[in-house]
C-alpha cells in the first residue's frame, strides 16, 4: 500500500487522528536543525580525545576557520582571506555530513547540540595503531556570529601565541 492510499483508509476508516500523528512525526527534527544551522559559526574551542588521552583548546587563533550555512545547503569556510565551498545535509537530526559539489562524502559529524547560539559537532577520527578498543574523535564547540557584527568586522582571530 502506498502512501496516498494508506491515508485515504484512514481517512475512510475515522482514523484521522492516527494518520496527523504519524504524518506530523516524519522528520520535523531534521527541518529544525536545518533552519537553526544557517548563518555563520566561529569556533570557539576544540576537545580532542585520543584512547584516554585529552586535550582542550580554547584560544582562538587564525588557523580556525568561518563556517557560513546558507537555507540552500551551501557550507562555505573561510579561512585566511580564502573561501572553500561545499554542500552540507541533514542525514538524520544528529547527524551532518559535508559532501564536495559532485556529491562525495568529505565529512561526518555527530551533532550534540544545535541551537540559535551553539553548535557543537563530533567527528570520529580513524585508530592511528591496528588493534582493537581505540577510540579517537574532536568535539567542535562553536557559536553563532551576529550578522552585524560581521559588517563591522569585530570578530577577528589572534594569532596563536605558542
Amino acid at each position: 500500500m502506498d502512501g496516498y492510499s494508506a491515508i485515504m483508509y484512514c481517512i475512510r476508516n475515522r482514523t484521522w487522528l492516527l494518520t496527523l500523528l504519524i504524518f506530523s512525526g516524519c522528520n520535523p527534527p531534521v527541518f529544525r536543525q536545518e533552519r537553526n544551522v544557517v548563518g555563520t559559526w566561529k569556533i570557539d574551542s576544540m576537545f580532542n580525545y585520543v584512547n584516554g588521552f585529552t586535550e582542550m583548546n580554547n584560544i582562538a587563533d587564525e588557523h580556525w576557520s568561518m563556517f557560513q550555512y546558507s537555507a540552500d545547503g551551501v557550507l562555505a569556510e573561510r579561512k585566511f582571506g580564502l573561501k572553500k565551498d561545499y554542500r552540507y545535509q541533514f542525514v538524520a537530526a544528529d547527524s551532518l555530513i559535508y559532501t564536495d559539489s559532485s556529491g562525495a562524502l568529505l565529512s561526518g559529524f555527530k551533532v550534540l547540540r544545535l541551537d540559535g547560539k551553539q553548535l557543537v559537532l563530533k567527528k570520529m577520527h580513524k585508530p592511528f595503531l591496528s588493534g582493537k578498543n581505540q577510540e579517537l574523535y574532536e568535539i567542535r564547540f562553536f557559536s553563532k556570529v551576529p550578522p552585524d557584527s560581521l559588517l563591522d568586522n569585530s570578530v577577528t582571530l589572534r594569532k596563536p601565541t605558542r
